[in-house]
């Protein structure tokens, strides 16, 4: 009975301490790094997918944000979408521990800056 015990707790603290952990964390910009080409191809390519299919949290019908990332990012190949994200991290460096999606976000919308600000600048005033 007691190395029944010994083994759940084994497995118990395998899964809280390392596992769980592993699972839940997001990838750091400096592990974004040491990553190879195609995995960041990948991962910048699925990030602009999302930006450009699933509307932003405070946006209405009929979504200009999204639509703004949709025309920009529409003709972007994934090699492109690398180069803008080195680019991006060369004019403002990041902090190596900081989440790498929020690196590629900003990045992004630095790429697609002046058609969001078109999209915005097009919305019609709300009436009074």
């Amino acid at each position: 009975m007691t190395s029944q015990f010994k083994i759940m707790f084994l497995v118990a603290v395998i899964l809280i301490f390392v596992i769980i952990p592993t699972i839940a964390a997001e990838p750091t910009y400096k592990e974004y790094a040491r990553e190879p080409e195609p995995w960041k191809r990948g991962f910048l390519l699925g990030i602009a997918q999302y930006l450009s299919t699933v509307a932003q949290p405070d946006e209405e019908p009929p979504y200009p944000v999204r639509n703004a990332y949709q025309r920009c990012l529409s003709g972007a190949s994934d090699s492109t979408l690398i180069r803008h994200m080195d680019t991006y991290v060369a004019r403002n460096a990041p902090n190596p521990t900081e989440p790498v999606i929020r690196i590629a976000l900003r990045a992004f919308f630095d790429l697609c800056r002046s058609e969001i600000y078109k999209a915005q600048s097009s919305k019609p005033l709300p009436d009074r």
